[in-house]
């Protein structure tokens, strides 16, 4: 190890100029990249019980060494910040440059010339269900954010959120558009769901900062629940050890999210479930991380303990592959059981940059997208909001065909998002391209525990593919 770090640092100074301040392609550090004494990269994410409370995580430079937050009930009156309680935040130091992982500090490349920056959070608790809430957080004295707001979950009662897959390539430049076209078209979202390569770099600066800017302020209303995928995952340094894998050093940091304590610390905030509703529980898998059987472990204890209407599973690689040979035999042989022994009623994933929608059901010859009336167990779906697009597996689904799995409806070379609705027996799903096109949907009901496609696609749009879409160049030139 201590010749890897030593080999890190000469190559360090040597490339260093070349990602002079984690800037883009050598460039001058954008004024939306640098931390300063005003808080940025803002973004509430949800704990364990999210009718009572939600956190907040945001980031300075390294001078702001304590600080706080304040929350009140929103009201219609101009001054509902009277009312408001201030509450202490917790501070974590990263120096991205030369980040800290288990008591060893190695030269992060891609982040040369950084200085130090410091993270804050709060977790706002005590508070009502299905309420609104206004909150604000500060930076150095005086440097307050605007007041944002931000509801609590209902205990009961319809839910709405967003889920997108891979942003991954062109973030600020091509996926901007995509994620503030689902916040136009569901600003009423609960939260949103990301599976997974949110950036193409795990531990690069500047990607996180074109994250964050492109979202904007939407990510201090509407909680987000991340997924870690592939990406955030990547070698520590420029060590040449294929397995001297890591989380991102900003995961953790920026991203408040539920401690399963029974979990290897490994898998702390990146594998969790959120009860969200009376109806609605969710779980979140970390597919790249290699302790697969000891996640299907949990997962199939914490099935069979939720009474929950509802039940979705998001995860970053599918159980069911529809890029180009891109399949993960291993992770479905140890996951699929537990899925189905569950009857897990949805499964959400990214990863392989194509679209796909299919189900395992009693009759899956029904599922075609302008069919409905099948019996389903578990419906799946692959999906993309990022520019960076793949081929469809060569033979669509027909490879899985001993496992019962037939293919509704797939795409190429297009961003999505979907919006996807519980209300009592009833789960409606739309994808909506960047244009808010419909290009899928289903209705789905319970019935005495059986579920049903009530309602097949409606969509009119022709199937999308590279032979009938507009020339794909790739993502080379994406800026």
């Amino acid at each position: 190890m201590r010749a890897i770090l030593v080999l890190t640092f000469f190559l360090t100074l040597i490339f260093g100029s070349a990602h002079a301040h984690g800037g883009h392609h050598g460039d001058t550090m954008p004024p939306w990249q640098k931390a300063t004494g005003w808080p940025d990269r803002i973004v509430v994410t949800l704990a364990d019980q999210p009718q009572r409370l939600f956190s907040v995580t945001w980031r300075t430079d390294e001078t702001v060494t304590e600080t706080i937050a304040q929350i009140a009930i929103a009201t219609d009156d101009a001054r509902f910040d009277l009312d408001a309680i201030t509450v202490s935040a917790r501070t974590e130091p990263l120096n991205p440059a030369m980040p800290e992982l288990a008591g060893t500090v190695y030269a992060e490349p891609m982040n040369a010339g950084l200085p130090a920056a410091h993270f804050h959070s709060v977790t706002f608790s005590n508070l009502e269900p299905d309420t609104m809430y206004a909150y604000r957080v500060r930076g150095k004295h005086g440097a307050w954010s605007e007041w944002f707001q931000t509801r609590t979950a209902a205990a009961s009662g319809p839910v709405k959120f967003v889920y997108v897959g891979d942003a991954q390539n062109g973030v600020l430049s091509h996926w901007s558009r995509l994620i503030r076209a689902a916040y136009a078209a569901a600003p009423d979202a609960d939260f949103i769901l990301h599976a997974g390569d949110l950036v193409n770099r795990a531990s690069r600066d500047f990607e996180w900062a074109e994250w964050f800017k492109a979202v904007s302020h939407i990510h201090g209303m509407i909680p987000a629940l991340p997924v870690a995928g592939k990406l955030e995952y990547a070698r520590l340094g420029l060590s040449p050890i294929e397995t001297d894998r890591g989380l991102s050093i900003f995961w953790r940091p920026q991203f408040t999210l539920p401690v399963e304590a029974e979990l290897p610390k490994d898998l702390h905030e990146v594998v969790y479930d959120m009860r969200y509703s009376e109806d609605l529980h969710v779980f979140i898998l970390s597919t790249q991380n290699s302790q697969i059987e000891i996640q299907a472990d949990w997962l199939d204890r914490q099935l069979a303990a939720s009474d929950a209407t509802w039940k979705i599973v998001s995860m970053h690689h599918p159980i069911f592959s529809s890029g180009r040979g891109r399949d993960s035999a291993d992770r479905r042989a140890v996951l699929l059981p537990v899925l189905e022994r569950h009857d897990v009623d949805l499964v959400l994933q990214g990863h392989d940059h194509t679209y796909a929608r299919g189900a395992i059901g009693q009759t899956p010859e029904r599922l075609g997208w302008k069919d409905s009336g099948g019996q389903v167990n578990i419906m799946f779906v692959n999906s993309v909001s990022g520019p960076k697009q793949y081929d469809f597996q060569e033979d669509g689904w027909d490879m899985y065909e001993d496992e019962g799995v037939a293919l509704a409806r797939r795409a190429e070379n297009t961003q999505f998002f979907q919006i996807i609705t519980v209300d009592g027996d009833t789960l409606s799903y739309e994808a909506r391209t960047a244009l808010d096109e419909l290009y899928d949907d289903f209705e789905m009901r319970k019935t005495d525990g059986v579920k049903q496609i009530t309602r097949g696609s409606t969509s009119t749009m022709s199937e999308r593919l590279f032979d009938n879409s507009a020339d794909y160049p790739g993502v080379n030139d994406l800026k």
